[in-house]
């Protein structure tokens, strides 16, 4: 009997200090992910418009879906560009969700003044992680590069959502941009990252898992932004070079971790 109540109370003791993840991420279109630990939840990049044949963007029935079923606590933008953020359906949800918040970059968030305290804005001048917590959220924005020189004046912000056991990383649309030394200047490897949200164009170098896990170390990835025009063969491709690494490629694709 002693024998047994210790290996019930060594099993307690143990598995309370082992990271219980009940994590949801669900596709919304390009970048766009709706993220919930069943309590809290958040949507980055998910309220967008049609951008053209290579993006997928929510239908009506999903924006009607997000406002009034999956209701995230806070929406949140890595900038402007249409494919990733409307205006006009940012402000629908945050009048029919009264107590949302919106975080963005000023390129975004001069947009929301009528909204006032319900605002964020990430600043981007420097590196600076900016955490900012409601709820059981801690949601920590920082700037992050946006992949390519003609995009050089665009507001490019990283997210970390940390679901009080399970941190989640969302970088928008960046890339490995060594040439301006961007990830060593994050320090994300300290931050013990569960899950990594990441543009399909960073795996692409023959070097990419390595560079995965030196400047990030996730212990999951998901690769977004995929064409809906992508041929099987080079989708088919991408997951057997990466076959740990989940690819969202539909609508409301979800995958539980």
């Amino acid at each position: 009997m002693y024998k047994t109540v210790l290996f019930f109370i060594t099993f307690f003791y143990c598995t309370v200090g082992i990271p219980q993840h009940n994590i949801k991420v669900i596709h919304t279109g390009n970048m766009g992910v709706y993220i919930t630990d069943g309590e809290s939840s958040v949507l980055i990049d998910g309220l967008h418009e049609e951008y053209g044949p290579d993006y997928l963007f929510p239908t009506p029935e999903i924006v009607t879906k997000i406002s009034s079923t999956y209701r995230p606590n806070a929406i949140l933008f890595t900038h402007k560009h249409g494919d990733h953020f409307s205006e006009k359906l940012s402000k629908n949800y945050l009048k029919s969700n009264t107590k949302a918040l919106i975080f963005g970059a000023n390129q975004i968030t001069q947009n929301f003044q009528e909204f006032k305290e319900r605002v964020y804005t990430i600043t981007t001048k420097n590196y600076q992680k900016q955490p900012h917590s409601f709820e059981s959220i801690k949601i920590t924005g920082v700037k992050i590069d946006h992949a390519g020189k003609r995009h050089r004046t665009i507001e490019n912000v990283g997210y970390l959502i940390d679901f009080d056991n399970t941190k989640i990383l969302h970088v928008g649309d960046t890339d490995w941009l060594e040439e301006i030394n961007l990830f060593p200047r994050l320090h994300l490897t300290k931050e013990s990252i569960d899950i990594a949200i990441v543009p399909y164009w960073m795996l692409l170098r023959k070097d990419a898992t390595e560079l995965l896990k030196k400047h990030i170390n996730p212990k999951y990835c998901i690769a977004t932004h995929i064409s809906p025009r992508i041929s099987q063969n080079d989708l088919q491709e991408l997951k057997r070079k990466h076959p740990n690494i989940y690819f969202l490629t539909a609508l409301e694709q979800q995958i539980q971790l």
